[in-house]
């Protein structure tokens, strides 16, 4: 009888693990990834005019401080610096939001998803969700942020 019952705790927890699903552990996760997002050129005739960018820099482990993430975003007429959280999930990482700075325009809600980025064969997929790029022409889901750190 025990030795049944030890045979059926075994298949129980292998069936278990076999059916959890495959998840990176957010340490793969890692480092500083950055999107540059060009905005066009501004004054000046054509390519006379001064090229003008907004640098979203993404920080995730224990340097980007307790929650373990940092979004910034930098540049022409941006200046912001939003505390979120990470959840890896099968190849992708979820960003959401977790605190907004007092002097950071918008309202956010704690918990909100703000983007996922995937890993795909020709590099990092970002898909926005309610994190709204600063042109109008970005898309939605495509190869916007890359690893520099």
């Amino acid at each position: 009888m025990l030795k049944s019952i030890k045979t059926a705790a075994v298949l129980c927890a292998a069936t278990l693990l076999a059916a959890a699903p495959a998840s990176a552990a957010l340490s793969e996760w890692y480092g500083k990834f950055v999107w540059e997002e060009a905005l066009g050129r501004i004054g000046g005739e054509g390519r006379d005019g001064v090229a003008i960018f907004v640098t979203h820099t993404l920080t995730l482990g224990p340097s980007a401080g307790p929650s373990g993430c940092r979004l910034d975003a930098e540049g022409y007429q941006t200046d912001r610096h939003w505390k979120c959280t990470a959840t890896p999930e099968m190849g992708s990482v979820i960003i959401k939001l977790f605190k907004l700075r007092p002097t950071d325009p918008g309202r956010g809600v704690s918990g909100t998803r703000l983007f996922k980025i995937t890993r795909g064969e020709n590099g990092l997929v970002t898909r926005l969700e309610s994190y709204t790029p600063t042109s109008d022409a970005t898309q939605q889901s495509t190869r916007l942020f890359r690893r520099v750190g």
